[in-house]
């Protein structure tokens, strides 16, 4: 969208808002707009107390469990605020209430019929929530990838199952994380889609996580000290990370870098022996991988340090 810079008075430039977004939040002359100059461009928010509500609904009678998971997870992601599902037969109640509860935070239902079931979102989305609720996505990876440790570790195999809902955890927090994004609550503009590959890898990690506790909940048989050592050393690795993230350096992440290709090296020379340990050391590489794949987006969060002036 374009628009012409209009010259008033010799001295003060001025370019038109679109109609379209002028009607959509009813701004009338008057109103007072926030503007914030973010590099080469400008951010313009409007000042008001009442937020616009976002509504949208579906018949949902030809989705099966697993697309109706897939359409809430992303429309919550979209930022709606009120969520309609229209059905002849309600078969999918039970999917629409573990929703409610393990992943689409801050939304309830407040209406439901035979036909019909209404979500809404009653929580007070702010600015300030974006870095805390990403923080703690993070936290609950590092638990979940300690915890599980630990358990292994002990030989306490039947209690992986009982980790998993960090797993969960770290699925509303990201999908909140993205939800802010989208509704313009992270104000980096330039940075988003960085932030957001962050975000996803975050997701994607803590899955690999999850797929331990599932894989190794049925094995009997103690893991190899040498295997157990490399599940550390991914572990530190994950958290380096983190902290790469919030106090970002160029040796740090250098030193990462020799710390992957060690880590590598013993992957490749560990032989396993059952099916089990099999099945950990390619998780295990997985998320080796996934975590180093946040370099680039790291970087780009933090480039502006290291411009060097003229």
């Amino acid at each position: 969208m374009k628009r012409k810079v209009i010259q008033l008075a010799g001295k003060t430039s001025v370019i038109s808002l679109p109609n379209k977004w002028i009607r959509r939040f009813n701004i009338k002359k008057g109103d007072e707009l926030d503007l914030e100059e973010l590099g080469n461009n400008i951010l313009i928010k409007i000042i008001k107390n009442e937020t616009e509500v976002r509504n949208i609904s579906f018949n949902i009678d030809n989705f099966n469990e697993r697309t109706l998971r897939y359409a809430a997870s992303a429309l919550h992601k979209l930022g709606y605020d009120e969520i309609t599902f229209y059905y002849n037969k309600p078969k999918l109640n039970d999917v629409i209430q573990d929703l409610i509860k393990n992943l689409l935070l801050g939304f309830v239902v407040i209406e439901q019929t035979g036909k019909k079931v209404v979500l809404k979102n009653i929580s007070n989305e702010v600015d300030s929530e974006f870095n805390s609720t990403l923080r703690r996505a993070f936290l609950v990876t590092i638990s979940l990838s300690n915890s599980s440790l630990e358990a292994i570790e002990a030989g306490q195999f039947e209690n992986l199952l009982s980790l998993i809902n960090l797993e969960m955890s770290n699925n509303q927090l990201t999908s909140f994380c993205i939800r802010l994004i989208n509704k313009g609550f992270y104000r980096e503009l330039d940075k988003q889609q960085f932030i957001t590959t962050i975000i996803w890898n975050l997701e994607k990690i803590c899955d690999e996580y999850k797929a331990i506790c599932v894989q190794l909940s049925k094995n009997t048989n103690k893991i190899p000290m040498e295997i157990l050592d490399l599940y550390k050393e991914v572990n530190k690795f994950f958290y380096s990370y983190y902290e790469l993230i919030y106090k970002f350096s160029v040796d740090n992440l250098n030193n990462l870098v020799s710390v992957k290709e060690a880590i590598i090296n013993n992957l490749n020379i560990l032989v396993p022996k059952t099916r089990y340990e099999l099945q950990l050391l390619n998780i295990l590489w997985s998320i080796l991988s996934k975590t180093s794949d946040m370099s680039s987006s790291i970087f780009a969060l933090h480039h502006l340090e290291f411009i060097n002036p003229l």
